[in-house]
């Protein structure tokens, strides 16, 4: 019963600590630390609930997770009904998890794929500005689409709108989010909420998530172009009223928090402890620790 426990309390810290999290500023001196303790939080929660499952199975013979599982082709483990039962929608929840992630990644391929396969009919290439596709619509957008064939795309409305500071500073934002993958953070979040559509919870999550991964392209930007530059192009995005829809699985730079981002690239806070990064580190490997060893533990 221990584990069944210990299981329960680390599922209710996890989902307490959500809107919390989600609505903390401190996150934003540090964003890539905060990206690593919402990983921790999500590996978490997910091995929690598989692991409150499976322990139903395993306590009466008083055995840990990957004991227990390895014990199953031989017959040996009890089968108690409600054990039996619990140990099924374990084995549900992962495969409900695995379909999802799966369904996400073949969507969101074909829908960047499709997208392309309409940029090559409409956009055009620019000498001045290499690797970037301009697209020929009044709207003021700016996005890349990650994935084998990373483009970044720009439209003759920003071009028309900023100079040539800003149009490299919003390039080097983009260039970002393509060289770090961003779109990896976000895949399993998009697939849970396939499971769970209507969550609030996980809405709050992904649009943190969004938010933090802005601003960590934003400081790579700015590790080469000027922060008021960048900060200039978001404002210039934000004052013009015609909107262009962000492909699926695409990044925009005007799409998520500008008010928000433009003042942190205005007004930087001091820059954030070793001291403080390192316990939130701490905190994040020892969530994840927890459910890992409770698999191996004897119940």
């Amino acid at each position: 019963m221990s584990h069944l426990l210990h299981f329960a309390v680390l599922i209710v810290c996890c989902i307490t600590a959500v809107r919390p999290l989600a609505r903390a500023r401190w996150v934003q001196r540090m964003p890539r630390t905060a990206l690593a303790l919402w990983q921790a939080i999500g590996l978490t929660l997910e091995l929690s609930l598989i692991g409150l499952l499976f322990s139903a199975l395993f306590a009466p013979a008083n055995q840990g997770l990957l004991p227990g599982l390895a014990r199953i082709a031989t017959g040996s483990v009890a089968t108690d009904p409600v054990g039996l039962l619990a140990a099924t929608l374990g084995g549900l929840l992962i495969a409900a998890r695995l379909i999802t992630l799966a369904m996400t990644c073949v969507t969101t391929a074909r829908e960047r794929r499709k997208h392309r396969d309409l940029l090559r009919l409409v956009a055009r290439a620019d000498p001045a500005l290499p690797g970037v596709e301009i697209l020929d619509h009044p709207a003021a957008a700016a996005y890349c689409l990650p994935g084998r064939d990373s483009s970044i795309v720009i439209s003759t409305g920003a071009l028309g709108m900023l100079d040539s500071a800003h149009i490299r500073a919003v390039i080097a934002h983009e260039r970002a989010h393509l060289r770090q993958r961003h779109d990896l953070f976000l895949l399993p979040l998009l697939a849970g909420r396939r499971l769970a559509p209507r969550s609030t919870a996980l809405s709050e999550v992904i649009t943190a998530v969004r938010l933090l991964l802005e601003m960590l392209a934003d400081d790579t930007c700015c590790r080469t172009r000027s922060r008021h530059d960048l900060a200039d192009a978001l404002t210039r995005f934000s004052h013009d009223p015609s909107k262009l829809a962000t492909p699926a699985g695409g990044f925009a730079a005007a799409d998520t928090g500008l008010a928000a981002r433009t003042a942190r690239l205005l007004a930087p806070e001091p820059a954030h402890s070793a001291a403080r990064s390192i316990t939130v580190i701490a905190v994040a490997a020892t969530l994840l620790a927890t459910p890992l060893s409770l698999f191996v533990l004897p119940i």
